[in-house]
């Protein structure tokens, strides 16, 4: 039976709800481009925010001059994911925060 590893892939800071002028983001830009290789999963962890397991959230790509693609939905502290590597993604619609977050994405190889 071999460990698992986990790296720490990005990490960013979300506010409790839609940053200013949006409707869904909120949160800067992060990537998943660059993961170690035999990656199996994505991990979400959640830090602050008030209680992390009450919190939950979308993961949206960042397209430009076109409609942002949810491309994790409903993601909760400590889930997996499957394994995407993209450049522009960022957190939407967050649920359950009392304050601003910050949620760190790990590979699981």
């Amino acid at each position: 039976m071999t460990l698992s590893t986990k790296q720490l892939i990005a990490s960013v800071t979300s506010e409790k709800g839609p940053q200013s002028g949006q409707k869904h983001r909120s949160s800067g830009n992060f990537s998943t481009e660059g993961l170690p290789q035999g990656t199996k999963a994505l991990v979400w962890e959640i830090e602050g925010g008030g209680d992390p397991d009450l919190i939950s959230f979308n993961v949206m790509q960042d397209k430009s001059a076109a409609t942002d693609p949810v491309i994790f939905k409903d993601v909760l502290n400590g889930n997996r994911t499957a394994v995407k590597s993209i450049r522009s993604l960022y957190i939407a619609d967050p649920s359950g925060a009392s304050s601003s977050f910050i949620v760190h994405v790990y590979a699981i190889s």
